[in-house]
């Protein structure tokens, strides 16, 4: 069963020595365990698809509605969510690129023909999100792999183990081994996290299928005037 934020919370102190929060507060661990969890969705986002219904003719498309998109990495267009039966090889569009207006993501999609995404059109897309632990920012489940939630309770403490030293550090009367000692075993710590997670990058494709599994796919513009389909 995936970890809720108060077990993290639990594990985090225990790996620490210190399971009473003592010397840290769940506050602290709570952002320390944002900082490793930002870390690892960046190697290892959340994949989703959503379906998108166009607004407006358009070869740009405003995501604003799909919630916590950092990227998106297919695109399939024309799409048919009613279809009985589907079509195949799917239409995945030739060129796509996501740019930012007023911090909002807007999907810009290269046409050719001078075809252009009509009104009530449907798109389908693969994006990544940062993953997400439940009770942790409001977030209502955990999507951390299971193999995984060691690799964070160690970057969490990693992270946790910094903030001490930093704080020790400007502490008169501190014994003078014990800021390094501690600030050695951060990095120790965090080190070895961002080892594991490296070994993530390149290992998945979090945005779906990938171009030589579907080969070429039809032309962008549905209304193809010269060849038909083809």
């Amino acid at each position: 069963m995936a970890l809720t934020l108060a077990q993290y919370e639990a594990r985090i102190a225990a790996f620490l020595m210190d399971a009473s929060n003592t010397i840290w507060s769940t506050a602290t661990l709570d952002e320390c365990l944002r900082s490793a969890l930002h870390e690892y969705s960046d190697a290892n986002p959340l994949a989703m698809e959503a379906v998108v219904t166009l607004p407006g003719d358009s070869r740009e498309v405003a995501l604003n509605g799909v919630t916590g998109l950092l990227r998106v990495t297919d695109a399939w267009w024309p799409y048919d969510s009613a279809a009985t039966t589907s079509v195949w090889p799917p239409n995945r569009v030739r060129g796509f690129r996501v740019y930012w207006d007023d911090d909002q993501p807007v999907l810009f999609l290269e046409t050719e023909d001078d075809g252009e995404p009509q009104l009530d059109d449907e798109l389908r897309i693969w994006y990544t999100k940062i993953r997400t632990i439940q009770n942790l920012d409001s977030a209502s489940v955990t999507t951390i792999q299971a193999e995984h939630e060691s690799w964070l309770v160690m970057g969490a403490a990693g992270y946790a183990a910094f903030a001490r030293a930093t704080d020790l550090a400007e502490t008169a009367g501190v014994s003078a081994v014990s800021t390094p000692n501690l600030a050695a075993l951060a990095s120790r710590w965090l080190r070895t996290f961002r080892a594991n997670v490296a070994s993530l990058r390149g290992q998945s494709n979090p945005g779906g299928p990938s171009g030589p599994v579907f080969g070429a796919g039809w032309r962008l513009d549905k209304w193809e005037k010269a060849g038909g389909w083809g």
